[in-house]
């Protein structure tokens, strides 16, 4: 009497084999990618209120002459606030734009502001892109940051 279980059987001809190691490769390499994506996003909430607030007072001392009251640029200068910013930087980082903002920033003094204020900037800006507040402080690491996706519109 045979068994009901079904073993596993490798395929027989060469290039069944060489075909089956090479869906095998490709699945197992997808994996990673798939879990990238499931990372998390400026949507879930990743700085405070209080972060936001602090961040609100460093940007009219830092870049409101350039960046105006409202974020909404002027000239040259970006917006940083509404469908032409977060269209801009969709799909990207919150690391990338905190970099930038790190390196090139305020236009007069670029690099003059510490980690922890271009946080707090950075919170005033997604606030005022009306993304969600969460419980803590956007952290300044670079490796973290790099893992935030920004996400120009809320995923369903």
């Amino acid at each position: 009497m045979r068994s009901r279980c079904t073993r596993f059987r490798w395929p027989s001809r060469r290039t069944d084999r060489i075909a089956f190691a090479i869906a095998i490769v490709i699945a197992s390499s997808s994996i990673p990618i798939a879990l990238g994506w499931a990372g998390p996003s400026v949507w879930d909430g990743v700085y405070s209120t209080a972060q936001a607030n602090r961040g609100q007072a460093l940007y009219s001392k830092a870049c409101a002459s350039c960046h105006k009251a409202e974020l909404e640029g002027h000239g040259p200068t970006p917006s940083l606030a509404g469908p032409e910013f977060r269209d801009r930087w969709d799909g990207q980082a919150l690391g990338d734009l905190f970099e930038k903002m790190q390196a090139t920033m305020p236009g007069d003094h670029p690099g003059s502001l510490s980690r922890e204020e271009n946080a707090a900037i950075l919170a005033f800006i997604l606030r005022s892109n009306e993304m969600p507040v969460g419980e803590k402080d956007l952290r300044t690491e670079s490796d973290w940051l790099g893992k935030i996706l920004f996400k120009a519109a809320k995923s369903e």
